[in-house]
């Protein structure tokens, strides 16, 4: 088929082309329309056992149930129904959930088991966030994802920091109908900012390794992951402590040698670290006469091809 040059030509192309845009747009439009919730005040905190059902402090409270998949088959509804509840009392961030354990120790990865993931954006920044995960066994996973995890941490354009930890606990129960847990983060393990009543970004993660699924609470695109903090949903209504600003940690060594008639020997040492929280964002450490002795040490690898070996910075 030939098309002559007329006039009407270049209308017909733009016609074409403002259908395809449309269209492209509409679709774009459903895929980034992000979810929203609101937070629960506890008035009590709730009994951290990994049941949820018959605890008294999550009585009443409403559970966010659609998570859509994005394997196998993205933009379908997940196969099977996860309710989460995600509350806080004045010092402590709490979530729970009720929905082939292959390993159980900490930092294991989730990738091959039943597992459920969160990440919070706490400055929602939707750059940078915090990831809290764990398994059936309760194994405590935790990492940083700084600058939308898009590259090997360190190298300057963003990444998942494994070697972040904070105190936190999780607990879980094994039923009949599945399996639930619950998690309690303190608000002092976290960083916000300075507003009383906060919105954070957030985003829920779950494996169903049976079917080789993986679903979202907020919708994610095939190529993305949880990391992706620019698609998280939101949740509203955080009512934070102000933070501590000050943590002091002393030690004393001593030690005391005898032996016959020799003079007793004895040795003595102190010392402290000081954190202080100048900003939300900006933590000063002050250390003075350092125990050496509480340094984690480099693990030990063994190096027999030609690249070099990354050790992540562990002081």
């Amino acid at each position: 088929m030939r098309i002559e040059n007329t006039p009407e030509t270049p209308k017909l192309r733009i016609l074409i082309l403002c259908l395809l845009g449309l269209s492209c747009a509409t679709f774009s439009a459903e895929r980034v329309s992000r979810p929203t919730t609101t937070a629960i005040a506890l008035t009590i905190a709730p009994q951290l056992d990994g049941v949820i059902k018959n605890d008294a402090a999550w009585m009443g409270a409403t559970p966010m149930t659609d998570f859509w998949q994005v394997r196998p088959v993205e933009g379908k509804p997940a196969s099977q129904r996860s309710e989460v509840y995600v509350g806080y009392t004045k010092s402590t961030l709490y979530i729970a959930s009720g929905i082939l354990v292959t390993d159980s120790r900490r930092e294991s990865g989730l990738d091959e088991t039943d597992s459920f993931q969160i990440i919070l954006d706490t400055y929602r920044d939707k750059q940078n966030g915090l990831v809290f995960g764990t398994n059936p066994a309760g194994i405590e996973y935790d990492g940083q994802v700084t600058k939308g995890g898009t590259a090997a941490f360190g190298s300057g354009v963003g990444g998942f920091n494994l070697n972040w930890d904070t105190n936190w606990e999780v607990r879980t129960q094994i039923t009949s109908e599945g399996w639930s847990l619950e998690m309690a983060i303190p608000f002092k393990s976290l960083r916000y900012g300075s507003q009383e009543i906060q919105t954070w970004g957030i985003n829920f993660q779950r494996n169903i390794r049976r079917n080789n699924e993986i679903a979202y609470w907020a919708p994610l695109g095939l190529q993305h992951n949880l990391y992706r903090v620019s698609d998280a949903g939101s949740i509203s209504g955080i009512k934070v402590p102000s933070q501590r600003n000050l943590k002091v940690t002393p030690y004393a060594l001593g030690k005391s040698v005898t032996g016959g008639s020799q003079p007793s020997d004895t040795e003595y040492e102190f010392g402290l670290d000081v954190k202080y929280s100048l900003t939300p964002s900006l933590t000063m450490d002050v250390t003075y006469n350092t125990d050496f002795a509480q340094v984690e040490a480099d693990e030990l690898q063994v190096n027999l091809d030609r690249f070099s070996i990354f050790l992540p910075e562990q002081r």
